[in-house]
């Protein structure tokens, strides 16, 4: 099993979401066996300039976060970008 470091920019909600994966290698394929969101950082809708950084610490903050990520689309864009070796 792997483990690597992430983020999301969330353009639509103004935060940067960190986050930790793991995953493991099935031949060519990856599959993602965990998402841990770590942080939240809040940016200015105008400079982009951080404002203000929260940590995830509850069980509801992590599905709720993990489940934003799922939907996304940004998950399946790592995803790929693991299997080609970019992201690792």
């Amino acid at each position: 099993m792997h483990t690597i470091e992430s983020h999301w920019e969330d353009e639509e909600n103004n935060r940067r979401v960190a986050y930790s994966i793991e995953y493991a290698r099935n031949g060519e394929s990856v599959e993602i066996k965990g998402l841990t969101p770590k942080q939240v950082t809040f940016v200015c809708p105008e400079s982009k300039s951080p404002q203000r950084t929260i940590g995830v610490w509850t069980d509801k903050g992590r599905e709720l976060l993990s489940h934003q990520l799922r939907t996304s689309g940004h998950l399946a864009e790592l995803q790929e970008q693991i299997e080609s070796g970019l992201a690792v």
